[in-house]
């Protein structure tokens, strides 16, 4: 007779957008997962969150919810700001941690969580999706397998030509650090970065404008107008970053920009090349130029959802974090390069 598998039980801090549209979905199609507990410093939307998904347990208070005896995992789903102290909390009470994108608003609050998660022995995970895509689990194949010989460019383009956020706390730096680099650019850097093998940052330069965001004579897009009164991030940014292994890599990111086909995302190496939208691989076979067009394996369930399976998993078979922090906080330490270069117009070391 088959053992029956112990619930891991979860609790939900931060009862906003991010909670109920990725968090939420992904623990009710684990096997095995059962969200208890959700807290919010809102306590009207903690109740309503709990109500909407039969969550008995409501805080308003993340320290109280992370010494609750029958928690197993925290989801942290807080403005970017407010990451690392939930985070932090729930790893020295013993818990696993899934926590949204990206790390944390800075590096230093970034490495207090890689810390807590080394000291404590638990996983911390960043949610960082599109890494469980099905095109992307087929293009980290092809380059471990060596299709892409030495890789030495890459291209990360996650542009918007209006879709500035007009919910929530996006638009403020006081809550996210900033604009569509921490938002949007964070996730095709990221996915551009680990599929090349995740080399080490040693540099970067770059700069971060504000353009639109902040002024009301701009015509809004689907979402709306968002907040122009206390807009205060960038709404487009550009890098450029050097890794070690003679690797380089640009980023071009923005929430509204006057453009059009910008093209895609991009990855060059000695023996081929990747395009990510079409998904193409260019390589040269018996003397002659050829294009590759994978079929990619059908998604059979949302990025999102992968993410959170990938995290249950890890905890039930003690396994490494599925998205280490250390790799996020890379990330997130090129990001502070970026907004430093923005202030001194010089390429930035990063240690």
């Amino acid at each position: 007779m088959k053992a029956k598998k112990k619930v891991i039980k979860v609790g939900v801090v931060g009862a906003g957008g991010i909670a109920r549209a990725a968090h939420m979905p992904g623990y009710l199609a684990t096997e095995g997962a059962e969200v208890v507990a959700v807290c919010d410093i809102n306590e009207e939307a903690a109740k309503r969150f709990a109500k909407e998904y039969d969550i008995k347990n409501i805080f308003t208070k993340y320290k109280d919810l992370v010494e609750m005896d029958e928690l197993d995992a925290i989801s942290v789903c807080t403005p970017n700001n407010f990451h690392s102290g939930p985070t932090v909390a729930a790893l020295e009470a013993g818990k696993h941690v899934l926590c949204e994108k990206p790390i944390a608003g800075s590096s230093a609050d970034g490495q207090k969580m890689v810390d807590a998660a080394k000291k404590a022995k638990k996983i911390l995970q960043i949610g960082l999706h599109q890494r469980f895509q099905a095109s992307s689990q087929l293009l980290k194949k092809y380059i471990e397998a060596g299709e892409l010989g030495q890789i030495y460019y890459a291209r990360a383009v996650a542009m918007r030509r209006r879709g500035i956020p007009s919910w929530g706390t996006f638009v403020q730096k006081k809550m996210s650090t900033g604009g569509p680099l921490v938002d949007i650019g964070v996730h095709q850097l990221d996915l551009m970065v680990w599929l090349m093998g995740c080399p080490k940052p040693i540099g970067a330069a770059g700069h971060a404008y504000r353009m639109m965001g902040d002024r009301k004579d701009v015509a809004p897009g689907d979402w709306g107008m968002w907040d122009v009164d206390n807009y205060d991030v960038e709404d487009f940014a550009v890098a450029y970053i050097r890794f070690q292994d003679e690797i380089t890599a640009t980023l071009e990111t923005s929430w509204a920009a006057h453009f059009g086909d910008v093209g895609p995302s991009f990855i060059l190496g000695s023996k081929g090349g990747i395009r990510m939208s079409p998904l193409q691989i260019y390589q040269d076979r018996h003397g002659s130029m050829v294009d590759v067009t994978p079929q990619v394996p059908r998604q059979r369930e949302d990025a999102h959802t992968s993410e959170v399976k990938a995290f249950i998993k890890a905890i039930r078979e003690n396994a490494p974090s599925p998205v280490p922090g250390e790799e996020a906080l890379a990330i997130t330490r090129i990001f502070d390069a970026v907004y430093k270069s923005t202030k001194t117009g010089a390429m930035v070391s990063i240690k």
